[in-house]
């Protein structure tokens, strides 16, 4: 709905804007928002949908761009409200926005009204746009080993055989399922960042599927809502991609950062909802902190997206924390300032949001409702008691904080600046009332070669089904294991390094992942001619067989195809000029059954029939009976046709005239008041002139 509204400045003190709203975006009083931002209201309540409708809702006016006309919408929680300017806001402005007492709760009451204003950023220039594009270049060499901007990956795609190899170590009892990651080649590599692989392997070390995707493919994985996702770096988007690795959608943060969309994490669940990262690099002056009047500092920001993708909460490092919450190692002098680095985000099971901060050795939860903080525990704003830890640090430049289903958390502990200097996965439970955190796990790898094993960037820890714990070790050196799966017992029960020098992986995952694809509704095709069409489809993942349905739009009854081994059927015999709909399921097994979903149905329409097509009507096509005939005439046909018939006597008079209508057989009274003896001429008409008729005797 839109409303354009006059504005007029309502008398309520900004200071209550809060009060009113359990969440307002943007925060009240916050200042560098893009121009596209859109407005995010809370109440806490259900809100009654009806009550959105009233355009006397809420006013929007930038200082500079004056009122604006905007839309309204409430998000699928019944609680969101969001409001979308129709045009973007000038830079370097103040946006007032109030809201009207209008608003009910579903309950009835009303929701008081609010005012508060935000301030839309200063546009960046040319110089300091480059200076954005040059920290991402040093940021991404500093993760991955490569400076991405040597090589152009979308000028060469390499073979499958083109990929590392790599080296099953042990492969003693795993846990079932198949491992996911994507490689990436660091500097020391003989053709850095050019051929990353997402990539699917058994246990055995059996290559499941992969694809080139050159420098991208970052955090391939399995998400809550039954698809997977990868990164493309150069559009800041995520990839979202079905179970037959077909590319069927993607997502990147809204409200200006869509090319801010950062590689670190994306969450996708079955409600539709998206959590998402950007990283926003903003020119500051740091004088205050011992550093430059114009030093580059980059901001962490937490998105979730619903299913109609609007943002129904945002959350800004800068609004909540201070730079100087950052650890002792990352300098706050430097020209490029990454203060924060945040790495994994994840709703917790309260429906609450779970964050990683890297340079703050911090990991921290989020409350969705009001965006405030709930708590943090390590680093230097440490609340909470640790109990049982195996070291007084506890973690440092810490990946990958995940709930898992126990309760507990669980970590990737890069170790960075840590004694000893050794990686680790780490497993607490958490009282998140008294603020105790218990060490109940962890696994540190035996050494290697009198060394131990530290990956000082990117790494992970999933815990699996059966209790057992998968990692990746990040950025260790070559001859180190790139990943280990162990059990409860921290036994090593699957290994695997690379063969090649420079080989890494950001994140594995493995998942119980044996798809019995649906058919990909966009790969259907159907190609209709005269004699036969052709229906084909993409193929699908774990299929042994296709079995095909088809009918006559709008019949009851499906007609089965018999099941085929290749993706693709052509059927004859249909009938011309009629709308036919199809659809397709993959056969996996048999005994058990084990068979995907119907596809989406599709449709079709057939061309008319042709007499001079190859499939003309003859007399043997045709069948004319009793011969002579008496009071009825039968005309049947071995195939339906949808075209004009006529029925002459030998003088050129018409006698009957009729349309088949697709049916095989038609019965004509031929009386004998209305029908004298003698001999008669059948001609079938589409249109199309013929001299072949068909004769039959009247008694």
């Amino acid at each position: 709905m839109k409303f354009i509204v006059p504005f007029f400045f309502a008398c309520i003190s900004m200071q209550f804007a809060s009060a009113q709203f359990s969440y307002i975006n943007p925060k009240p009083g916050t200042d560098l928002h893009h121009p596209q931002v859109t407005i995010t209201l809370k109440n806490g309540a259900l809100i009654d949908r009806t009550s959105i409708s009233d355009h006397q809702l809420a006013e929007v006016k930038g200082s500079l761009s004056g009122k604006h006309t905007w839309t309204v919408q409430l998000s699928d929680d019944d609680k969101t409200i969001i409001i979308k300017p129709d045009v973007p806001f000038e830079y370097n402005e103040t946006v007032t926005v109030t809201v009207h007492p209008k608003l009910r709760k579903l309950n009835g009451e009303m929701v008081e009204g609010t005012a508060f204003q935000f301030s839309i950023r200063a546009k960046t220039t040319e110089e300091q746009e480059e200076r954005i594009r040059e920290f991402k270049r040093q940021n991404f060499i500093e993760e991955y080993g490569f400076d991405p901007s040597q090589k152009n990956p979308e000028k060469v795609v390499y073979p499958l055989d083109s990929m590392p190899s790599f080296t099953i170590n042990i492969n003693n009892n795993p846990a079932p399922g198949r491992i996911f990651y994507t490689n990436h080649e660091d500097q020391t590599g003989p053709s850095p960042g050019t051929n990353s692989f997402t990539t699917i392997i058994d246990n055995d070390g059996t290559i499941f599927w992969a694809k080139d995707t050159g420098q991208d493919g970052r955090d391939f994985k399995l998400n809550e809502n039954g698809y997977l996702s990868y990164f493309i770096r150069a559009r800041g988007i995520w990839m979202i991609l079905d179970s037959n690795y077909y590319i069927i959608d993607s997502v990147q943060c809204k409200n200006g950062y869509e090319l801010s969309t950062n590689d670190h994490d994306v969450m996708m669940y079955a409600d539709g909802h998206f959590l998402l990262m950007a990283y926003d690099i903003v020119e500051t002056d740091m004088t205050p902190y011992g550093g430059l009047p114009n030093a580059m500092v980059q901001h962490f920001v937490v998105q979730e997206l619903d299913a109609e993708r609007n943002v129904v909460f945002e959350w800004r490092s800068d609004d909540h924390f201070e730079f100087t919450d950052a650890n002792q190692y990352t300098p706050l002098t430097n020209i490029n300032v990454d203060y924060i680095h945040g790495n994994s985000v994840e709703r917790d099971f309260d429906g609450n949001i779970l964050i990683s901060s890297r340079n703050f050795d911090e990991l921290s939860k989020l409350n969705r409702e009001t965006g405030e903080v709930m708590w943090r525990m390590g680093g230097e704003n440490n609340q909470f008691t640790f109990v049982n830890d195996n070291n007084e640090k506890h973690f440092a430049s810490q990946h990958d904080l995940r709930r898992i289903p126990n309760g507990n958390i669980t970590i990737f502990n890069n170790g960075n600046k840590m004694t000893p200097q050794v990686s680790s996965a780490k497993e607490y439970a958490l009282d998140e009332v008294n603020k105790i955190a218990t060490l109940v796990w962890y696994y540190e790898h035996p050494d290697v070669n009198g060394f131990k094993v530290y990956g000082p960037a990117t790494g992970n820890a999933q815990r699996l089904p059966n209790g057992n714990t998968i990692i990746d070790w990040g950025l260790v050196p070559f001859g180190f294991p790139n990943h280990t799966e162990v059990d409860a017992n921290k036994n090593i029960v699957w290994e695997m390094t690379f063969d090649t020098i420079g080989q890494k992986s950001y994140r594995i995952h493995k998942y119980q992942w044996d798809p019995c694809s649906r058919i990909s509704a966009h790969t259907m095709k159907a190609t209709p001619k005269p004699a036969k069409t052709t229906l084909a489809w993409g193929p699908a993942t774990g299929v042994k067989k296709y079995k095909l349905q088809y009918r006559p739009l709008g019949a009851g009854n499906w007609i089965t195809a018999p099941a085929v081994t290749k993706n693709k059927v052509q059927l004859t015999g249909l009938m011309p000029s009629t709308s036919y709909e199809w659809q397709v399921q993959t056969l996996c097994a048999f005994s058990p059954a084990k068979t995907s979903a119907m596809s989406a149905i599709d449709t079709f329409t057939t061309p008319p029939q042709k007499l001079s097509d190859a499939a003309l009507l003859t007399e043997e096509l045709v069948t004319l009976y009793p011969v002579p005939a008496s009071d009825i005439l039968h005309i049947a046909f071995n195939q339906p046709l949808a075209a004009r018939f006529s029925i002459m006597n030998m003088l050129g008079m018409m006698m009957y005239s009729g349309n088949l209508d697709g049916k095989e057989n038609q019965v004509i009274p031929v009386s004998v008041d209305q029908w004298p003896s003698g001999i008669y001429l059948l001609k079938i008409d589409e249109g199309y002139q013929s001299d072949k008729l068909f004769r039959f005797v009247k008694e």
